[in-house]
């Protein structure tokens, strides 16, 4: 099928660039998916994503390229009810995967600023699903930790360290989070542990 039938498909959340040989995305071919996460492998993809207002959001899709998590075209439906492929720099909010990630990336990927909330409960819906925990675990715990939510955010940052964290930074971070917590105790642990990991500051 084309990108411009893609609004007939109201099942798929993640479908495969067969063909981008066209200039014009809505040519390109795409053909679904049973992914319910953006997956690793090296690839192009169109995924189900949400454009974000401060009161609700508007269905859409974003194309993204794994595994470096590179988003630049929205596909969506203008006032008159047409298909368009537009830039996501062009966009006046936010446009967000509407599913998690297998791979790692950019975690503002899924940080709408007009509504954290939105992409906070796609993430934690990703994690029942997510083959790689500590990928999902990782981008919802620097949105909560950019919202202030610190406790939650050292919930999640737990999932990733269980799960085997990215890198040493981690216990970085949740020593900064127990500072602010004023957990001093567990502060001191978790820069230990950074240390232990080979992190320098």
């Amino acid at each position: 099928m084309k990108v411009s039938e893609i609004f007939m498909d109201t099942n798929t959340c993640v479908f495969a660039v067969t063909n981008s040989d066209n200039g014009d995305e809505l040519e390109w071919s795409i053909e679904p998916t049973d992914f319910v996460l953006l997956p690793e492998e090296e690839d192009s993809y169109i995924v189900k994503a949400k454009q974000i207002y401060r009161d609700r959001s508007v269905d859409c899709f974003l194309a993204i390229m794994t595994p470096e998590r590179i988003a630049e075209t929205v596909i969506k439906l203008n006032k008159d009810g047409n298909v368009v492929a537009e830039s996501i720099y062009e966009q006046e909010n936010s446009v967000i995967p509407a599913v998690a990630s297998d791979c790692f990336g950019d975690y503002t990927l899924f940080y709408p600023k007009e509504n954290p909330q939105v992409g906070i409960d796609i993430l934690k819906n990703g994690l029942d699903k997510a083959i790689n925990k500590n990928v999902v675990a990782e981008d919802l715990r620097y949105i909560l930790r950019d919202e202030n939510r610190f406790e939650e955010s050292i919930e999640a940052f737990k999932i990733s360290e269980e799960a085997g964290p990215s890198s040493e930074y981690i216990y970085l971070e949740l020593s900064r989070l127990y500072k602010r917590l004023g957990q001093t105790t567990k502060q001191l642990e978790y820069e230990q542990k950074f240390k232990e990991h080979g992190g320098i500051e």
